[in-house]
């Protein structure tokens, strides 16, 4: 049995590998094995009270290892990271394959549970990569409750390369994206390295000639290393927020052909090491670029390059600041908070997350 605990429960028993070919061969021999899983809130508080289901995912070695549970709930029952009451939520049998990963998420779900799947923001996530016989699941926040938006809200998505070659706010036509969430995880990350996932809130939808789509909610702020964002084939990216971007006062997408840039720009070692890549541009108010900006950042593994336009993609350049062009990539693996400092210019803290592009617009005053 996988069962989930207080965070100060304590136990003792076999490993989880064990544990787990006990599950699928011990079992009907009457053999009786468990996995403890205990929450460790960590971080800041975030308003839990919209959270309506709890969805648990279980993942093996094999793509099609993994498996889902779901628990409905009503509002302010989980009372907050701190004082969750989610003991003995789940209680349920290994499933027939080595876990490699597990995650718990509190969804706001409109529907609750639909085949054992949540789909709505995800306030909160407890995820871990480490399996034993009793598993810490670190527990933090990803959105508020409070700081949810109740009103549509409209997404200008313009082309990256455009404003790359030119400055100029190209708006991007027929681009199939949906709304939703990057957050960290280390579901994934003994599979292929991944540290971060996106989750939808909602049906996808297909931008028109003037480049605007329309999320029908969003949340004012998210929890450090997480952020509001859009997802397409293309690659999934952090929104630039309202009032932020380069092309007006709208929330704002920079889409960028993600693989073909990546293909044209990176070696397959870069490829392989980092999963999260983020094609930059620091301009002005006027959409010039800005030479001589500094980037930096503390998230763990992440590696600034500046860069300047060549071909489809982007080269790297030995820089320790933007040249000419203002371009720069950062390669993490989950998304990064990076500081962008400009002689003359306050300085700008944007979250780079996903497999995109961002625009960092940089103004005089107070630090942003």
């Amino acid at each position: 049995m996988l069962t989930l605990r207080s965070s100060s429960f304590v136990t003792a028993g076999p490993t989880a590998a064990f544990a787990a070919v006990v599950a699928a061969t011990g079992l009907a021999a009457g053999c009786d094995s468990a996995v403890e899983m205990k929450l460790v809130p960590t971080g800041d508080e975030v308003d839990t009270s919209c959270v309506t289901a709890v969805e648990l995912t279980l993942t093996g070695r094999r793509v099609e290892e993994e498996t889902y549970y779901c628990k409905e709930l009503s509002p302010g029952d989980v009372r907050s990271l701190r004082d969750h009451g989610l003991e003995g939520l789940f209680d349920v049998a290994l499933p027939p394959f080595d876990i490699i990963g597990i995650q718990l998420r509190g969804v706001s779900a409109a529907q609750g549970c639909v085949e054992n799947r949540a789909v709505g923001p995800t306030i909160f996530v407890a995820s871990s990569d480490e399996i034993d016989d009793s598993i810490d699941l670190a527990m933090r926040g990803v959105l508020s409750c409070a700081d949810r938006v109740d009103t549509p809200t409209p997404v200008r998505v313009v082309d990256f390369m455009s404003l790359v070659a030119d400055g100029s706010c190209l708006p991007v036509e027929g681009l199939e994206a949906q709304p939703g969430q990057l957050f960290p995880t280390m579901l994934y990350n003994s599979y292929s390295g991944y540290q971060w996932w996106f989750y939808f809130w909602a049906p996808p939808s297909t931008t028109p000639a003037t480049g605007l789509l329309e999320m029908p909610y969003t949340f004012s702020s998210s929890s450090a290393g997480s952020c509001v964002g859009l997802y397409s084939a293309d690659g999934d990216a952090c929104l630039t927020p309202p009032g932020r971007g380069a092309c007006g006062a709208e929330t704002e997408l920079q889409y960028i052909d993600y693989y073909t840039v990546r293909d044209a720009s990176l070696s397959i070692e870069d490829q392989l090491a980092h999963y999260n890549v983020v094609f930059g541009l620091v301009v002005d108010r006027q959409r010039r670029p800005i030479p001589g900006a500094t980037i930096t950042t503390t998230a763990p593994g992440a590696v600034v390059q500046f860069t300047r336009p060549a071909g489809a993609g982007f080269q790297r350049v030995d820089a320790a600041s933007t040249t000419a062009s203002g371009t720069f990539t950062v390669l993490a693996d989950r998304p990064a908070l990076i500081e962008v400092t400009a002689p003359g210019h306050a300085t700008r803290r944007v979250m780079a997350g996903g497999t995109s592009a961002t625009v960092v617009v940089m103004e005089t005053g107070a630090p942003m």
